[in-house]
């Protein structure tokens, strides 16, 4: 993934211990596929922040009259977020984008 656009963070109303991550981003090109988050082992001892780096599928060809950039949008649930975390990090190639948790 190129870079992280936005970071959505929402509560579901049957568990309210869980966190769903929506993230939109853009991708180098047409046809990358199955976007998702994957956890990230933090090097930081901050445990306030738990960070995630957003990938997905490169396209098979790469074809040279569709390499416009596209937005993706993947989401993932959380089903218990630890107490200490106050911040979600979100890592793509060219940037990376941290929301804070509403409290």
């Amino acid at each position: 993934m190129n870079s992280v656009d936005s970071v959505m963070l929402s509560r579901p109303a049957d568990t309210p211990d869980a966190m769903i991550i929506r993230v939109l981003g853009t991708t180098a090109s047409a046809g990358w596929s199955l976007p998702k988050l994957e956890p990230m082992a933090d090097g930081s001892s901050d445990a306030s922040i738990m960070s995630y780096q957003l990938l997905a599928t490169s396209p098979e060809a790469v074809d040279d009259a569709n390499t416009a950039p596209e937005q993706i949008v993947t989401e993932l649930r959380v089903d218990l977020l630890p107490p200490e975390v106050t911040t979600i990090r979100v890592v793509a190639a060219t940037n990376e984008v941290s929301a804070p948790i509403a409290q």
